[in-house]
């Protein structure tokens, strides 16, 4: 069997977000691509203590870590995303 190779990759990416509704909008409708319901989804999103800003990085977080993208020969086992405020 051949052996996997596994590696932690650091990525760091500054987004300016335009329009968050439509933001959230995307992320919900990709939560529900995944299985997850319209509350399961704002239940995450939207944990006590949390700054708008944190829900701003769930709904991008769900956009750009797609997990296991089928015949691309990888899965996303983790991944941490956190909202700086400017």
């Amino acid at each position: 069997m051949k052996e996997l190779t596994r590696a932690t990759l650091v990525f760091t990416a500054e987004i300016t977000v335009y329009d968050e509704e439509a933001l959230r909008r995307a992320a919900l409708a990709r939560a529900q691509e995944d299985g997850l319901s319209e509350l399961e989804w704002a239940a995450i999103r939207q944990n006590p203590g949390q700054s708008q800003g944190q829900a701003v990085a769930h709904d991008l977080v769900m956009l750009l870590d797609p997990g296991l993208i089928d015949g691309a020969g990888f899965e996303i086992l983790h991944s941490q995303c956190e909202a700086v405020e400017p």
